[in-house]
């Protein structure tokens, strides 16, 4: 077992992510209607586009580049991304922003999914694997209806 380095439990939860699904506060705080959940897929699609277009263009150490971005969590992943960070460092810096967040529910939620799509496009991920992460976020019938669809489209 590793040492603790955080005092909280919900912020050790984040960071050593084996032991996200047991801490009660963590999923208290992501609770949130099925409705809600369903404007989940568009934001994934959101967040694949803009790892497609950073594929594309790279990314540009300049905070110009992710200003029109208007999820500021997302923006301020990205920005971290840019200044070269990433791994356990990158991981630790989410962790905390999602600890001192005062959002709950589809809100905290949608923060949660920034923070696996920046570790994602961080890590250099493909599309696939990106959204083998970010949609179980959507339940796992949406979960598995996406990844039938897309593997009936490949095939084809």
């Amino acid at each position: 077992m590793p040492v603790r380095p955080f005092s909280s439990p919900w912020l050790y939860a984040l960071y050593y992510r084996q032991m996200i699904y047991w801490n009660a506060d963590l999923a208290a705080k992501i609770a949130c209607t099925r409705q809600e959940m369903e404007t989940l897929p568009p934001y994934i699609d959101h967040l694949v586009e803009v790892s497609r277009t950073l594929g594309h263009s790279g990314i540009q150490p300049t905070a110009d580049q992710f200003a029109s971005e208007k999820d500021a969590f997302l923006r301020y992943g990205l920005l971290l991304v840019s200044e070269g960070l990433a791994g356990e460092i990158l991981e630790e810096i989410l962790s905390v922003l999602l600890y001192v967040s005062g959002l709950k529910g589809i809100e905290f939620l949608r923060q949660c999914v920034a923070a696996e799509a920046v570790l994602s496009i961080a890590n250099g991920e493909d599309e696939d694997m990106m959204l083998r992460k970010l949609l179980p976020y959507c339940g796992i019938d949406k979960a598995l209806t996406a990844m039938t669809k897309r593997k009936s489209e490949h095939a084809d």
